[in-house]
């Protein structure tokens, strides 16, 4: 496990292979005295910025999220952090 996230496994792909929570999978790599990766930002304030007039405008949550390359739950965040309020999913 060690070996596959020094080669660039990341902690959430080694947790679903071993079926064991994330949590599990840094206790391990911090016994090991393995330094974990930091994870970049993969959005801009400028990109949130621009990714929130789109969503004001009425574009749904996952075409937004997909016309700036990240996932839903990353711009989802990034909303929050941004304070960027969103709207409650449909059938919810």
């Amino acid at each position: 496990m060690c070996h596959l996230y020094s080669e660039g496994r990341s902690i959430d792909s080694l947790a679903r292979q071993y079926e064991v929570n994330r949590a599990t999978i840094i206790t391990h790599l911090d016994r090991a005295g393995i330094d974990r990766r930091r994870v970049a930002r993969k959005m801009s304030d400028d990109s949130v910025a621009k990714a929130a007039k789109r969503y004001g405008d009425g574009a749904p949550l996952a075409v937004v999220a997909n016309e700036f390359d990240v996932h839903a739950r990353t711009l989802a965040r990034e909303f929050r952090r941004a304070g960027v309020s969103t709207r409650p999913r449909r059938g919810r």
